[in-house]
């Protein structure tokens, strides 16, 4: 059975920003994941919350002992968990558009991402078998969601499972920690790289000193840890 993960990201500048990021791992694999990435955030001093990518850089957010170099090398960690002997664990989409109704544009244009990211179903024991959960969101149901995308999982030879699940952010939800981490070091990268104005007058000696740039930097290093991440574009 193949677990698939949704979660989206904006950003607050750049308002018509839109980015959708999944996460796909085989059901094989995922327990032993969901053990270490807790065990991994509980020896980083990350108690029993959710880790989300918003919380990265931020000391005044989530698990607040734990500083944000801690933070960023926990995120490098948890990206390193993806792999085993080589062979990917976890793979990884994500899409990028500009929207001025992100939740029409999430249910418009998350279909043709799944279709694109996602292997083509084998029929054998089960592994035509699809379980996807999407990050809660207050503005879209599971059955809104599911209207739209059973047709794309069904084209690429797989049933869903039961149906699909919303879920909110936890300590508990692994999956969607992925997914989110990895669409929002995604999205950082592409709205500060996107920020022009930042590189004016930015000198050798003060380029340590701004928080943006450094941020890029960072966010560069940590998904670098993706053995592979497909940039798609999706039209519908």
């Amino acid at each position: 059975m193949l677990l698939v993960f949704v979660d989206e990201t904006g950003d607050s500048k750049f308002k018509e920003y839109l980015g959708i990021s999944v996460a796909m791992v085989n059901a094989t694999f995922y327990p032993a994941l969901k053990r270490s990435a807790q065990e991994l955030l509980l020896d980083f001093g990350w108690e029993l919350a959710e880790f989300k990518g918003a919380h990265l850089f931020s000391q005044t957010k989530g698990c607040v002992g734990v500083d944000v170099e801690t933070r960023i090398e926990l995120a490098k960690a948890l990206l390193d968990l993806h792999t085993a002997n080589n062979n990917r664990r976890m793979r990884f989409a994500y899409s990028r558009m500009e929207s001025v109704d992100h939740r029409a544009d999430y249910l418009r244009y998350l279909p043709g991402l799944l279709e694109k990211a996602l292997p083509k179903a084998s029929r054998k024991s089960g592994k035509d078998l699809l379980f996807l959960c999407c990050d809660r969101r207050s503005d879209v149901t599971a059955a809104e969601i599911f209207h739209e995308v059973e047709p794309s999982i069904s084209a690429k030879g797989y049933a869903l499972l039961e149906n699909v699940m919303t879920a909110e952010s936890s300590f508990e939800t692994i999956g969607l920690l992925y997914a989110d981490l990895v669409g929002y070091l995604s999205g950082r990268i592409d709205t500060i790289t996107s920020d022009l104005e930042l590189y004016d007058d930015v000198s050798e000696q003060n380029l340590a000193k701004n928080g943006k740039l450094r941020k890029l930097l960072a966010a560069q290093e940590i998904i670098g840890r993706v053995k592979k991440l497909q940039q798609l574009r999706v039209r519908r």
